[in-house]
């Protein structure tokens, strides 16, 4: 077996769940460290009264008057009792359940050795009661700890399971459905509020992806019917077709087929731009430069370039030059006999702005956000082809957005609606 399968094989003797995991560390954690502070009151229970026992026989002795010792011949160990001497000691096997305290004296007989004994079984009778009490109360107090442990996880990773739950339940279709949040403002109720926040944005993501799926069927649909219906009238009436007639109407909504479609493609390559690049690690790009190359084209009324100068921002050039197109197209396309658009540095913000006003009926304040949706036209009765599909402010908010910057409507001073274009200086 390779190490790397032997690190993937689940371990067996891990419990599984949190909770269990939860419980079994801080039983273990308490239990080890009940059981060394019990042992360590056991062996401080025993040395305190060993060491009692001890000093009350060295006591004894410092209290001893040596002038009473009246030593016999040959005798030189005495047994002292109580502050009296009681007799000589007598040698033997040492027990070892005793302790023995010994002083040296000088008489006029000569020296003499005092010994103070003290039983040691009241130190053992004590410390071995306080162990038989450990032994109850340690397992006791662990079993309890484990239970409250036990519960107090329970109680902790319920709402978790609670989210858990609800959010195995949400689907593609249920997805307006929301995890319970807790009324607590700690790491599991930010975490439910999280979630709800990402169900959120999915929610509107899935809406805006139908809704887009839809407006897109149906802009495709419209040309491919009108191809159709052109076809089979022509092939009903055979020969009184006039072909070259027929040709020229399904290549016009060919075209405008295509034209959809290549919206569409844009339209995605700009969702598919990565968001978390940092606008300074992107090349500078002569703003103005492009300003200037988008209006040579042939437009239907006059572009006005006067109030057109010096601008450098971060981005990348395709898509700014991309920004720069649909304003023109979408402001030609309303105006009736002008469009002006201007470029300068706004050195008190550090932005560069580009704004693109035209002459034509302008926008009422209420539709000024929502002409940035995808596919609305204020208009429904103007004609597709004048009208457009509703894509291209849509594209330049993206954009702006994706490169740091803002895009708003206000009124023109020449009448009509003016689009303000704001992108961080370089």
């Amino acid at each position: 077996m390779t190490e790397d399968a032997a690190l993937e094989r689940p371990r067996s003797w891990w419990p599984r769940t949190v909770r269990m995991r939860i419980t079994l560390v801080a039983t273990l954690v308490f239990a080890i460290a009940l059981s060394a502070a019990a042992f360590g009151l056991v062996r401080v229970v025993h040395n305190n009264l060993s060491d009692t026992i001890k000093s009350s026989a060295q006591r004894e002795l410092d209290q001893l008057d040596p002038s009473n010792i009246q030593p016999a011949p040959g005798d030189t160990e005495y047994l002292v009792v109580n502050g009296r001497i009681v007799g000589t000691v007598r040698r033997g096997p040492s027990p070892q359940d005793y302790y023995e305290a010994r002083r040296r004296f000088e008489t006029a007989a000569g020296p003499v050795v005092v010994v103070a004994t003290r039983s040691l079984a009241e130190v053992d009778s004590t410390t071995n009661k306080v162990t038989d009490l450990m032994l109850i109360v340690v397992p006791i107090l662990v079993a309890l700890v484990a239970a409250a442990a036990w519960y107090l996880a329970g109680r902790a990773l319920k709402p978790v399971e609670a989210i858990r739950a609800e959010a195995e339940a949400i689907t593609g279709s249920t997805i307006h459905r929301r995890v319970p949040e807790p009324d607590t403002d700690d790491e599991v109720g930010r975490l439910a509020h999280t979630m709800n926040a990402m169900l959120g944005r999915l929610e509107l993501s899935s809406q805006r992806q139908r809704q887009f799926v839809s407006d897109a069927s149906h802009e495709l649909r419209s040309p491919l019917a009108s191809i159709r219906t052109n076809v089979e009238v022509a092939l009903r009436n055979g020969e009184r077709t006039d072909w070259p007639s027929t040709a020229r109407r399904v290549l016009a909504e060919d075209e405008r087929m295509e034209d959809t479609v290549s919206e569409l493609l844009e339209l995605a390559r700009v969702d598919e731009l990565d968001g978390s690049t940092p606008i300074t690690s992107l090349p500078e790009v002569d703003l103005d430069e492009v300003v200037l190359d988008a209006t040579v084209r042939e437009h239907r009324v006059l572009i006005n370039t006067n109030r057109v100068s010096a601008g450098r921002v971060h981005g990348r050039r395709e898509q700014l030059a991309r920004v720069v197109r649909n304003l023109l197209d979408n402001a030609d396309r309303h105006a009736r006999t002008m469009v002006a658009v201007e470029l300068h540095n706004d050195d008190d913000s550090g932005a560069v702005e580009l704004v693109v006003d035209d002459d034509g009926p302008g926008i009422s304040p209420e539709d000024r956000e929502r002409v940035f949706d995808r596919f609305t036209r204020l208009d429904d009765g103007r004609a597709r082809d004048a009208g457009g599909l509703g894509l291209g402010l849509s594209m330049v908010k993206s954009i702006v957005e994706q490169h740091g910057g803002t895009v708003t409507i206000g009124d023109a001073p020449i009448g009509g609606a003016r689009v303000a274009v704001r992108l961080p200086a370089a």
